[in-house]
């Protein structure tokens, strides 16, 4: 008589949790947006993350050319007086984006970061060189960095919801104007 009863309250539980259906009326979503179904059973979007500006000027990366020698052994190897040895440098960056907002903010600099294709970067947030506070639009990052590092990407996030701005910079710049 128990496994009957047993029996009967396992297909009643299974029968009541219901089934996985066709998802026919489920919207779907995005990392970026948040999906609601209005009363005609179609989904309606809203963005949810605030939208990435970039600012696109800026110049090109100074990057040596790879030099080749025909040296078989280190004792024929020559290399030049002014040569540096130390891959450290030291780095002074100024940031001035009055021009597009002096709410409070925040600037981080990170050194890995990929291009997506609506012209945004994408930042590996483990690979966060530096960051400030921006105060009235302007900030002053003070880093080291290694002498094969051709761009950082900086990005200001403020904290009243005007949307965050980036930049891809490269090592010839010291400055970044707005």
């Amino acid at each position: 008589m128990n496994k009957h009863l047993t029996v009967i309250a396992l297909i009643t539980l299974l029968t009541a949790c219901g089934g996985g259906g066709d998802g026919g009326d489920v919207a779907s979503v995005t990392a970026s947006d948040t999906g609601t179904a209005n009363d005609s059973g179609s989904a309606s979007t809203t963005s949810s993350a605030p939208s990435m500006l970039v600012d696109t000027s800026g110049g090109v990366a100074d990057i040596p050319e790879t030099i080749t020698s025909s040296a078989t052994s280190m004792s024929e190897t020559v290399v030049p007086d002014d040569f540096s040895y130390n891959p450290v440098l030291e780095q002074n960056f100024e940031v001035d984006i009055r021009g597009y907002s002096v709410s409070p903010a925040y600037i981080s600099l990170y050194g890995e970061f990929t291009e997506n294709d609506d012209g945004t970067f994408t930042a590996n947030y483990n690979s966060r060189i530096t960051s400030a506070p921006v105060e009235d639009g302007e900030a002053t990052l003070d880093y080291v960095s290694s002498d094969s590092q051709y761009y950082v990407l900086a990005e200001v996030w403020f904290y009243d919801g005007t949307s965050p701005v980036q930049k891809r910079i490269p090592n010839t710049e010291s400055s970044w104007v707005w």
